[in-house]
């Protein structure tokens, strides 16, 4: 009877050592490697009857377009490329009919980067209260 308490208490044993292994010799998946990404930021300054945009590319890992689409409320009103090989400075004008809400996307292989804002969004007004029993 002793030899089959031992036995399953060797096997009981067996079990918990195999099944806790990784907690006392922890995997090293090592390092991964981040992707390269555009690194971009600017600002947007008004002028008479238009804006102008300056942007900075800080990293881009391979040679492409900065696409600017240039917002009118909702309605898309403007666009323009800007072909940029590396990191620099970049400027570009866009039109302002009125002082209403202007906004430009800056994407880059169609994944937007960059978002800049002039004026005030229209924005539906608030729900009416509920009526007071």
């Amino acid at each position: 009877m002793r030899k089959a308490f031992r036995g399953v208490w060797a096997l009981l044993g067996l079990a918990v050592l195999l099944g806790c292994r990784y907690t006392f010799v922890p995997l090293d998946p090592g390092k991964a490697a981040f992707p390269d990404r555009v690194m971009l930021s600017g600002t947007i300054q008004v002028v008479e009857h238009g804006a102008v945009v300056k942007l900075s590319l800080r990293r881009m890992p391979e040679p492409g377009y900065l696409e600017l689409r240039w917002y009118k409320d909702e309605q898309l009103f403007e666009e323009k490329s800007i072909w940029a090989e590396g990191p620099g400075e970049f400027e570009a004008r866009f039109d302002r009919i009125d002082e209403g809400y202007y906004r430009l996307v800056v994407l880059v292989k169609n994944s937007p980067l960059l978002q800049l804002e002039l004026g005030t969004p229209l924005l539906p007004s608030p729900p009416a209260p509920p009526p007071n029993p």
